[in-house]
């Protein structure tokens, strides 16, 4: 049996397919076990300004507003927004390269199949 280049070229996407693979897995295990912090794909640009004392006609409804946006604040922590988008995207890019890397290892078991 002689080595020919469609193999060698066969093994090569298959090895680089699986390298991308298990690379993804063990770097979302890493994430998702809270061992590194996500991608920061998203910056939480959170300045909080205090409002000086103006009378206006509608001071009952800023009241009314300020203090259903304290509450929200309360209910939902700082950078829970911005988390939750880092990890999606994330978890989009990982699904890509798992994909990727399916598809190099496919590719290279039909050149190995086409060799013989």
């Amino acid at each position: 049996m002689e080595f020919t280049i469609r193999q060698f070229l066969a093994w090569i996407l298959i090895v680089i397919g699986l390298f991308i693979v298990f690379w993804d897995i063990s770097t979302s295990y890493y994430y998702f076990s809270a061992q590194k912090e996500f991608p920061q794909v998203f910056i939480s640009n959170s300045v909080k300004t205090t409002a000086g004392s103006v009378s206006t006609g509608n001071a009952i409804q800023d009241q009314i507003g300020s203090m259903l946006k304290d509450q929200i604040g309360n209910m939902i922590p700082e950078n829970t927004v911005t988390q939750l988008l880092n990890m999606t995207s994330w978890i989009m890019f990982a699904s890509f390269l798992l994909w990727a890397g399916g598809k190099l290892v496919g590719m290279g078991s039909d050149f190995l199949k086409k060799g013989q």
